[in-house]
């Protein structure tokens, strides 16, 4: 109970930085809810243009003109070229078509017309240049088969009158799922600095010169009190584990208590084995309790900036994606966003079962690594 009592002091001494990491997870997680679209469906939106007819209003300029109407929302911008630039730049509108001047004498002679498309580069423009590029090649076609403008037009409308229906083929809750994944990132940033900072105090403590002689001059057997320091380290970090696990049931709602809610919690606590680990390896590095704080702190906010925790890897360059292989949040963080994403958790369970390997694997590493500098250290 001795050494298990010296840790409860250790953590009551500490606990408002305990609290400090608790609240840093809350409030991204409730952040990153508030933001996220509730809508797991699909509507279909009409872009909004503008059209200029140079071609004197046609029968094909006008044909296309109504054609344009039916997929996307005309409007007119009054103000002349300086007004439309602004409407394009505020994207008050998201493409500028015009049809230039003989426009219809070109289909006609088999020609194909340059339909300038002016656009800031959104989703919504590539929509229209498609559109545009198809209603082109549908004119195109029926010009070689007939040489009446109308008969042309009224051709080209028919073959592009047919709509598709587009349904949802994915049961997953994509917005809740994020939920719960941008939950489980944030986690690992406090999940390594609460076990890190306080194993790594504790330790550095018990390994203190002073302190070691005591503990050998003390009636304790030696692997009592190793087997003691061991059950304190994994009490504690099984405590505050289950703690975030009962905070994320909060944050996060009742996923959490899913299939795949279960393997972001397995997930989960083999990633809080590997901190342990981790915690265990610094803590043979570490003589001076006054350096444990600024270490853990270079390695907790390195982990989480370089591994997706508290910007999301998609929008990382992909050589801080290469070098992150190399530290084991990439991994769980990886799995984490891999749980959100896939459709079945069955049919892809392999690559959920690798990153978990890696991380055990990293676990051990860093035991090992542990074990030989601490009994190098015994030796000297």
């Amino acid at each position: 109970m001795t050494v298990f009592n010296a840790f409860l002091r250790v953590i009551r001494r500490n606990i408002g930085t305990i609290i400090l990491y608790t609240a840093i997870v809350i409030i991204f997680s409730a952040a990153n809810s508030g933001s996220n679209n509730e809508s797991t469906g699909f509507t279909a939106e009409k872009p909004d243009i503008m059209v200029v007819d140079l071609d004197n209003d046609s029968v094909l300029s006008k044909g296309f003109t109504a054609f344009l109407e039916e997929n996307a929302v005309l409007k007119n911008i009054d103000g002349g070229d300086e007004a439309v630039a602004d409407a394009l730049f505020y994207r008050e509108i998201s493409s500028l078509i015009t049809i230039p001047e003989g426009f219809e004498k070109d289909i006609v002679s088999g020609k194909t017309p340059q339909v300038e498309i002016s656009s800031p580069g959104t989703a919504s423009s590539e929509l229209t240049k498609m559109t545009v590029q198809r209603y082109l090649r549908a004119l195109k076609v029926f010009a070689e088969k007939y040489s009446d403008p109308d008969v042309i037009a009224r051709k080209a409308q028919d073959a592009l009158a047919g709509k598709t229906e587009v349904s949802m083929m994915t049961k997953l809750d994509t917005a809740s799922m994020t939920k719960v994944s941008s939950y489980f990132n944030f986690a690992a940033y406090s999940l390594m600095s609460c076990i890190m900072f306080i194993i790594c105090l504790v330790l550095s403590s018990f390994n203190s010169p002073m302190v070691h002689k005591r503990t050998v001059v003390s009636s304790m057997n030696f692997r009592k009190y190793n087997l003691h320091l061991i059950l304190s380290c994994l009490s504690y970090a099984l405590a505050v584990w289950v703690f975030f696990m009962i905070l994320g049931r909060i944050m996060a709602g009742e996923t959490v208590f899913t299939a795949r809610g279960a393997a972001f919690i397995i997930n989960s606590l083999v990633f809080t084995a590997c901190v342990l680990a981790m915690a265990f390896f610094f803590s043979t590095l570490l003589k001076e309790k006054n350096a444990v704080t600024g270490i853990i702190n270079v390695v907790t906010l390195g982990c989480s900036f370089l591994c997706g925790v508290f910007v999301p890897a998609q929008f990382l360059p992909s050589w801080v994606l290469t070098a992150a292989h190399a530290l084991p949040t990439y991994w769980y963080v990886e799995n984490n966003d891999f749980l959100a994403q896939t459709q079945s958790l069955r049919g892809d369970l392999t690559h959920y079962i690798i990153d978990l390997s890696v991380l055990a694997g990293f676990t051990v590493l860093f035991a090992a690594a542990g074990i030989i500098i601490s009994g190098i250290k015994r030796r000297e």
